[in-house]
């Protein structure tokens, strides 16, 4: 008896059935295999965006004028949690010095109480190329009034520099204190000049002016060069606010995050030294009753010569009438816990004689109000500030009205006054703290 193949035996069609479930089961398996794995790339691509994307902790002292605007964070201390933003300040033009637009002396280059030898050997120890030393060597003269020797540039020679052979012959020129109008000039904390004129009216013409005689050392660009281009800038005008533009300073803002989670009482007796702790102690423990996490800026926790100066310059009225007082580096360091400074540090040799007499030399553990004095090889002070907390230090570098008090990393303390010579901090501490 025959069967037909359109209509199948009972356990052939069980058969068939069973096939097909396994098939279905087989496909079903494979999506979601497919599905599982297109999640699990999706994820791995969130997590490399999330990763690229997050904001990095930055580790102590590790900022720079380049970096973004927002808060970056430092390691915690006895002072709490620091948080820093970068900014960059400048003078009023009002208060650009008259002084400064001074260009008629010639380009002088002084080496006091060196002999035609000992200027050969200068050169060769500098680094510079043999044949610039050579240029060098045939242009110096005697200057029996140092005595030693002296060069008068050219315009053309001073602008045919290079920046690498600039910075090796200044640095070396500024081992002396006679070539003063390169210790008066300018610098600034950064990486390109385009950081260091940012949002300037300075025109593209006269930025090309300036850009080739720029040169680096450190962290910092400087410009020692200004005789050299004063005459090709057309107007009063437009070389005020050029000097107003390289007068920037690029310092930052800092913060305390306070929260429950932090140590009052180590605040409290870090940021209350000199006598203030019951000036501090409101302000932090007010902080931690709002709840949550506050910041406030280290301003409100400094003495009162810092906590008025911080980011300002002085008034030209006030510095042109105080001529005799010079309030200087020296003079902010010395005043820096007197509810009313004392213009008798201003005077000359006062930071030798008051770190001698007041003050003794530590090697670490740093503390609010302590002092670092930078000396040259021959132990004179080249310059001070006072250490405020993590690697940040209060201080003002010069003394004119276009200077400001600002706040700068004690790692970049020294390039405030090059030398090719290193030159060395000592730290000190009040005998009474």
């Amino acid at each position: 008896m025959s069967t037909r193949k359109d209509n199948p035996r009972p356990e052939d069609a069980s058969a068939s059935h069973a096939e097909a479930v396994k098939t279905a089961h087989h496909s079903m398996r494979k999506w979601v295999s497919v599905l599982a794995v297109f999640v699990a790339a999706s994820w791995v691509l969130i997590g490399v965006v999330m990763f690229q994307n997050r904001t990095p902790a930055i580790a102590k002292g590790a900022m720079n004028s380049s970096a973004a605007t927002r808060p970056m964070v430092a390691g915690a201390g006895p002072w709490g949690q620091l948080e820093y933003t970068p900014i960059v300040i400048s003078p009023p033009l009002e208060y650009v010095e008259e002084n400064e637009l001074d260009f008629s002396e010639p380009v002088a280059w002084h080496f006091p109480n060196v002999g035609s030898e000992r200027f050969a050997r200068l050169l060769k120890e500098t680094g510079l190329a043999a044949p610039l030393a050579a240029e060098l060597k045939s242009m110096a003269k005697a200057n029996f009034e140092l005595p030693g020797m002296s060069i008068y540039p050219s315009k053309e020679f001073l602008l045919g520099l290079s920046a690498e052979a600039r910075a090796k012959l200044y640095l070396a020129l500024y081992n002396y204190r006679c070539n003063r109008k390169l210790h008066t000039q300018f610098l600034f904390r950064g990486n390109t000049p385009d950081q260091w004129f940012a949002g300037s009216t300075v025109s593209p013409e006269i930025r090309k002016l300036v850009e080739p005689l720029i040169y680096r050392h450190g962290n910092f660009m400087y410009f020692d060069d200004m005789q050299s281009i004063a005459n090709s800038i057309p107007s009063r005008g437009q070389r005020l606010e050029l000097l107003k533009t390289l007068r920037r300073d690029a310092t930052f803002l800092v913060h305390v995050k306070v929260s429950k989670k932090s140590d009052i009482e180590a605040m409290v007796n870090y940021w209350g030294r000199g006598g203030r702790v019951q000036d501090v102690r409101p302000i932090l423990e007010s902080l931690v009753q709002r709840g949550g996490e506050q910041h406030i800026n280290i301003t409100h926790l400094l003495p009162p010569l810092a906590r008025r100066r911080l980011y300002t310059y002085p008034a030209r009225l006030i510095s042109i009438a105080n001529t005799t007082t010079n309030r200087d580096c020296h003079w902010t360091s010395l005043n820096f816990f007197k509810d009313v400074p004392d213009d008798k540090l201003a005077r000359d040799g006062a930071i030798r004689r008051e770190t001698e007499q007041n003050y003794y030399r530590i090697h670490g553990n740093l503390q609010l109000g302590d002092i670092a004095v930078i000396v040259d090889a021959q132990n004179v002070p080249m310059h001070s500030a006072t250490y405020i907390a993590d690697d940040v230090f209060f201080h003002r570098c010069g003394s004119g009205s276009s200077s400001p008090w600002a706040l700068a990393r004690g790692e970049d303390l020294v390039d405030y006054y090059p030398r090719s010579a290193k030159l060395q901090i000592a730290y000190y501490r009040r005998k009474d703290m």
